[in-house]
């Protein structure tokens, strides 16, 4: 095993008052010397020299909306996380929309509690990992997530060093599900602004938990319409709004299947997810026979 050389993305040069980008320094002392203190400090150790320069040339692989150029053509989804202090439980949201079009909402309370000493945190992490199920349940082969915590995407690719086991399972689980097929892209947005989506994602984590949030989507509701794919996403919006029921437009018609598209969805895309998981074991020919079969007893 080689000697360890460590890759500083970014970091601070005190003794010379100047901003260190791309470095490779070659003793843990030496890049504690730039890393140590520095507020969004990247860095990360590695026991091959090309390793560690393939590091610094790829980047973070991380857009920032109002910013970056990123895909709009394709499903975008919303990520946030919530934490009660009183109950010690943290809650994940997403909200997955389409053409400006709201299509899938998702909330909920971990019943995990070894992941609380990260808080809120937990629930993003959550919630990242089921936005890209819920874009292979759909078939997509491309998803843009949104999120405020930069771990979303850092934790995921790679960039950041894994150190806490809430970090080194997301990391597991995101490479797994990539590997099925699916190009993730992240785009961080700043959290509080106003972002309709994101603010919805983070009243529907502290719905969850109980807490009272500043009411930002039933403010932006006043003055804005807000469309959706059916009566059952406008149902999830309505109870965190008051007497906004006009301003949620459905904007495909509805029927009952529609009605229960995301009862479907949480109960079949494990299901699915699990074929795709076989399936990606077996060479293309095998793969056109299973469904060429499935096909036939449907």
């Amino acid at each position: 095993m080689g000697k360890k050389v460590y890759a500083i993305k970014e970091g601070y040069d005190f003794e010379n008052d100047k901003k260190i980008e791309n470095l490779i320094v070659k003793t843990w002392d030496e890049c504690l010397k730039y890393v140590k203190g520095v507020k969004g400090a990247k860095y990360k150790s590695f026991e091959d020299i090309k390793e560690a320069e393939n590091f610094l040339n790829k980047g973070s692989q991380i857009f920032k909306k109002g910013v970056d150029n990123y895909p709009e053509d394709c499903l975008h989804v919303y990520v946030d996380g919530s934490y009660s202090v009183s109950s010690k439980k943290y809650a994940y949201g997403l909200v997955a929309v389409r053409n400006n079009v709201v299509e899938y909402i998702e909330s909920g309370v971990s019943a995990d509690s070894s992941q609380s000493n990260i808080r809120q945190i937990a629930g993003e992490l959550e919630a990242a990992i089921k936005a890209v199920e819920y874009a292979l349940y759909k078939r997509d082969k491309k998803v843009v997530i949104f999120h405020d915590y930069e771990g979303i995407a850092h934790h995921a690719t790679g960039f950041w060093e894994r150190r806490e086991e809430s970090s080194i399972r997301y990391y597991n689980k995101m490479n797994e599900l990539m590997k099925l097929g699916i190009e993730v892209i992240f785009v961080k947005v700043d959290s509080h602004t106003g972002d309709i989506f994101n603010e919805l994602a983070d009243e529907k984590c502290k719905e969850k938990l109980s807490i009272i949030s500043n009411k930002v989507v039933d403010k932006w509701l006043s003055n804005n319409l807000l469309f959706v794919e059916n009566e059952n996403i406008k149902r999830e919006i309505i109870s965190i709004t008051n007497n906004k029921e006009d301003k949620i437009i459905v904007a495909k018609s509805s029927n009952e299947n529609k009605l229960e598209e995301t009862v479907e969805i949480k109960e079949d895309k494990d299901l699915l997810l699990e074929i795709n998981r076989l399936l990606t074991k077996l060479n293309i020919e095998k793969q056109k026979k299973v469904l060429e079969y499935i096909k036939d007893i449907s």
